[in-house]
């Protein structure tokens, strides 16, 4: 690198990280994992001009801000923020010996996200446009119930209804772990949601193999999804193609994937109908751009996991939380930002201020300096 990149307005001054912290109302449920609060990593990166660009993501109770700190931050400072895609490879190639996949991976996409915040700013243009997106609205899933058998089938029924109405094209729940009771309520659930509603299923990961999944889906009975998602573990590529063929379902896979290789096979042995992608485990909006346009080659549908500020801009399928100004008692990512995408009936579209249009709201996130 040139000491004029280095001492150019573009370089990067700084990647400040702050953690926040916000208690659910009840513990969820989803496989065999039990959250009983959210804990969210920040990002914000500076640049020498002034310009700065913000990024968050679910810790999963892993130290995010400390790899940041200690792993990548370093190899990003100095280098030039109009060019993400080669501080990318920077932040790689500079953590490879610990870390190619994983939480490494997933604070690089940190500051890989906030990286393009900051080049789109610089171009007065939105993130979406840099990305190679259309500006149009995103087809949006809402995430609305975790539904456990000590909840009765109504209730829950009721909860997702009432949302479905707001307009949502797709709504998705968790699986619940009793056979019987999940039948019972995709069944319930079949006959009450508008028609232009689909229902989305959440195993999370849930079932050990395909056998398991093959079994307990038989036990389900005669049900109608829009798509079954995370049968299996990713890595299962074989498996999940299994249930895709063996029950005809549309299968969904690819939550908190960082390998894009695991990715790559479960589009091309056949194992997926819909790729999911996180755009911050995969590394960043550098290679969810590349996995984005990979998949469009191929006629494979992507739907992004979570964070629709930044999802949004890959002009996917979106997915996201209520958006209540009271919250929501499964994830209250939404009280932790400012702009973003706008949501109307079941749609969300991206904004069109320079950048990626969101900042992360300083009540939440303590940032020093």
């Amino acid at each position: 690198m040139s000491a004029d990149a280095v001492t150019s307005g573009s370089a990067v001054t700084a990647v400040q990280t702050a953690n926040a912290v916000l208690p659910l109302p009840q513990p969820l449920h989803l496989g065999a994992m039990t959250v009983t609060r959210r804990e969210y990593a920040g990002v914000r990166v500076a640049s020498a001009d002034g310009l700065v660009g913000s990024a968050y993501c679910l810790s999963r109770e892993a130290p995010m801000t400390e790899i940041v700190d200690r792993l990548v931050a370093g190899h990003a400072i100095g280098r030039d923020s109009d060019d993400p895609a080669l501080v990318w490879e920077g932040m790689l190639r500079g953590s490879a010996i610990v870390g190619r996949v994983g939480l490494v991976r997933r604070a690089i996409g940190l500051v890989d996200v906030a990286l393009w915040d900051i080049a789109a700013q610089r171009a007065k243009r939105p993130a979406w446009e840099l990305l190679g997106a259309q500006p149009g609205p995103r087809e949006t899933m809402l995430v609305a119930a975790y539904p456990t058998p000590d909840r009765p089938i109504e209730a829950v029924v009721h909860e997702v209804v009432e949302q479905a109405a707001e307009g949502w094209p797709l709504v998705k729940i968790s699986r619940a772990a009793d056979p019987a009771y999940m039948g019972e309520l995709i069944r319930a659930l079949n006959r009450e949601l508008p028609a232009a509603c689909g229902l989305v299923v959440d195993v999370g990961f849930g079932w050990r193999d395909a056998d398991a999944a093959l079994a307990e889906i038989r036990a389900w009975g005669d049900i109608e999804l829009a798509w079954l998602e995370d049968p299996l573990l990713p890595e299962d590529v074989a498996g999940c193609a299994r249930i895709r063929r063996e029950t005809g379902l549309t299968v969904s896979v690819g939550d908190e994937v960082t390998d894009p290789s695991v990715l790559r096979a479960l589009v091309s042995e056949g194992a997926v109908d819909v790729l999911r992608i996180d755009v911050i485990a995969v590394g960043g909006l550098t290679p969810a751009r590349e996995l984005r346009d990979w998949c469009a080659e191929r006629g494979v549908p992507v739907s992004c996991h979570v964070y629709p500020e930044v999802s949004v801009h890959l002009g996917a399928g979106v997915e996201t939380f209520n958006r209540r100004a009271a919250g929501n008692p499964y994830d209250p990512s939404p009280l932790l930002t400012l702009g973003g995408p706008s949501f109307d009936g079941g749609l969300a579209t991206a904004p069109r201020a320079p950048g990626l249009g969101f900042t992360l709201r300083d009540e939440h996130f303590a940032f020093g300096g």
